[in-house]
């Protein structure tokens, strides 16, 4: 008789490992074989137990066998108030990417929180006891926050932590300052958090004073080589924000990018971070295009 299976994406959470563990054990009293799968379908084993790192090679298993196991960012195992998290920002940010996709394909979805769940062919298996779940003091501010709410209007805020600045930066990570002054460079770049395909936009909050001259501006926000523009030239000191709005026509690493637009002899730039927001396709509002010029609105 031929062995039936089960393909499972973990997430990272707090309860990760004991879900792997409780399934594991299941599997083995079942006599399956356990594993975990290849980078796509024709490298993935199509019987057992198998845990899975992309949707693609959930594919080697029909829909009706597949199950993703999805907690909230606010038990992600990485607190992200730390110096260190960035890079694994990124990684994460590719697996719930990877869970949304086999998602949408037909995987069953999952809550992680839960020590009972009702998995396809397995039925109900008990979590083995995890990491202990707590919630970071600074959840509010996880980038990831917008894989907890697929639906268009969720958000996340973006802080200045996660962005990169070439020639540095006075001030704190929480309120970074840029001497404006020099030829036309990138000030601000970044994060590289992947991005589902789909209607993005970020609004960003910045300060600038130009000290009785002018900043000329220009913001980007994209991926790859794929970007939507808008510049814009500030002659008074005060605090501004910017909106810029693209389509994703596939998931890819984002990028919020701000540069001067042209030499700069003085000035100085504070960046406040932005907001993320899922938007519907069908949004009336058209998108930003790739070359346009805007007075920035003041906050």
């Amino acid at each position: 008789m031929s062995v039936v299976g089960l393909c499972v994406l973990v997430t990272p959470s707090a309860a990760g490992t004991g879900w792997r563990d409780a399934l594991t054990a299941r599997a083995v009293q079942l006599g399956w074989p356990v594993g975990d799968s290849g980078a796509d379908a024709a490298d993935t084993a199509t019987s057992g137990l198998v845990f899975a790192h992309s949707h693609a090679a959930m594919s080697a298993f029909a829909p009706a066998n597949r199950a993703v196991i999805i907690d909230t960012t606010a038990t992600d195992t990485v607190d992200p108030g730390l110096p260190a998290a960035p890079d694994a920002i990124m990684i994460r940010s590719h697996i719930l990417v990877e869970a949304e996709l086999a998602a949408a394909e037909g995987a069953a979805v999952l809550n992680a929180a839960r020590y009972v769940l009702d998995f396809p062919v397995l039925g109900s298996v008990e979590r083995r006891e995890g990491a202990p779940y707590r919630i970071h003091p600074s959840v509010a501010e996880s980038p990831l926050a917008i894989f907890d709410d697929t639906a268009p209007g969720s958000w996340a805020n973006w802080h200045p932590r996660w962005f990169a600045y070439p020639e540095g930066h006075s001030g704190s990570i929480d309120a970074p300052l840029i001497d404006l002054t020099g030829r036309m460079r990138p000030l601000i770049y970044g994060p590289y958090i992947r991005l589902p395909a789909g209607r993005w936009r970020t609004d960003l909050r910045f300060t600038v004073d130009p000290e009785k001259a002018h900043a000329p501006l220009l913001f980007e926000w994209g991926a790859g080589s794929e970007y939507c523009r808008v510049m814009t030239e500030i002659r008074y000191p005060g605090a501004y924000s910017v909106s810029l709005d693209r389509i994703w026509p596939e998931a890819d690493a984002a990028q919020l990018r701000i540069w001067t637009a042209h030499p700069v002899f003085q000035g100085q730039f504070g960046f406040q971070g932005c907001r993320v927001t899922r938007i519907a396709l069908d949004d009336p509002t058209p998108p930003t295009p790739a070359d346009r010029i805007i007075d920035a609105a003041v906050v």
